[in-house]
């Protein structure tokens, strides 16, 4: 299975490209905001350095003070 993200510039185009789907029994799924922000969260996970980890102890006492 292949997946091809498609980014419309408009809502007429969307409906384009969705009608296309459908025509061609292609399945198809329009992102929610939530799913939006679901990927960008899962990209910045994967681009954390886990080397530069900060005490807890440290991290809440400075928060405190």
């Amino acid at each position: 299975m292949e997946t091809i993200l498609i980014q419309a510039a408009d809502a007429k185009q969307a409906k384009l490209v969705q009608s296309f789907l459908e025509q061609h029994k292609i399945k198809g799924h329009v992102l929610t905001d939530d799913d939006k922000e679901d990927i960008v969260l899962g990209r910045l996970m994967e681009e954390t350095i886990y080397e530069d980890v900060v005490d807890t102890n440290s991290f809440l006492n400075k928060l405190r003070s």
